[in-house]
């Protein structure tokens, strides 16, 4: 039996101009991915991600994981999200260039990230699970009270829509894409 391909797979094979970025819209769309999803995956296709990662696992063990996850992130709680990776995991983020690589690494910035939003809260809008691939689509909101790489602190508020792809081996999260409009966050908290 054939492998299913992952999102970010056919992200990559688009930007290998593999696969046309119309069938990627076809694709999305015919999981159950909405169109602000899908128009932010598909705007991620001008950069490059790390390599495929295999997919395979029950998805509802991969829905509770991945409530687990979201819970220990709204309390903070360092200590479960560093048990949550592998610790060679990757995280892109579409705020930073180069991808995270490791375990340190995610939970730095991580804790960076929760030193410097008030208020943070993540919406789950929409949650579709696949072998071990979760894509989540999300409504984040806070208050920028403290700086961040390159952006100093505004006290001004934010609302960003966006979408995470995750996916695990061995119960442990090994790659994370988050898909967002970073220039549309920089102008909410005044930046550039």
């Amino acid at each position: 039996m054939e492998e299913e391909t992952t999102i970010p797979q056919m992200v990559e094979l688009v930007r290998a101009r593999k696969l046309p970025r119309r069938q990627l819209i076809k694709t999305l769309t015919a999981m159950g991915v909405s169109a602000a999803g899908v128009s932010a995956i598909v705007a991620t296709t001008a950069t490059k991600l790390p390599a495929k990662v295999n997919a395979a696992e029950d998805a509802a063990m991969h829905l509770q994981m991945h409530d687990d996850h979201l819970t220990a992130q709204s309390q903070g709680n360092t200590s479960a999200l560093h048990d949550d990776y592998a610790e060679h995991a990757v995280v892109e983020d579409s705020m930073f260039q180069v991808p995270l690589v490791g375990r340190a690494a995610i939970i730095a910035r991580k804790t960076l990230g929760f030193a410097a939003i008030t208020g943070a809260q993540i919406t789950v809008t929409n949650r579709i699970a696949i072998g071990n691939q979760v894509t989540v689509e999300w409504i984040a909101t806070g208050i920028q009270t403290g700086d961040l790489p390159g952006l100093p602190a505004t006290g001004r508020a934010y609302t960003l829509r966006g979408v995470t792809v995750v996916i695990r081996e061995g119960g442990k999260i090994v790659y994370e894409a988050l898909y967002y409009d970073a220039a549309d966050l920089y102008r909410q908290l005044g930046h550039k």
